[in-house]
Parts: structure tokens; sequence; C-alpha cells
């Protein structure tokens, strides 16, 4: 199963995925851009920084 199946209702007379969570509306290219875009903002979400790695 793919990630924006998770979440997402297919219209297939449209070709439009609704998200079961938000208002968002749009095509597969549209989803599949907006994960990858959440997935380089949350990257290091549970990556343990010290204060070493800032000096």
């Amino acid at each position: 199963m793919r990630d924006l199946d998770i979440d997402m209702f297919y219209n297939k007379e449209t070709g439009i995925y609704s998200c079961i969570r938000c208002q968002f509306r749009g095509t597969e290219e549209e989803v599949l851009q907006g994960n990858e875009d959440v997935r380089k903002k949350y990257k290091a979400m549970y990556k343990r920084f010290d204060k070493f790695d800032f000096d």
C-alpha cells in the first residue's frame, strides 16, 4: 500500500484524491509532491541533537 492510499479517497471519475483529515483535493502528482515536502520537513524529527552539533 502506498503512503497516499492511507488517508486519501480516490474518485475514479475525476481522478482526484481527497484527504479524509483535511480539505485537500488534488491529482496524484500533487499528493506525491506534498508527501515529499513533508518528508523533507520532518526528516530529522527523531534524531537527537547535542550542543556540539551546532558549534
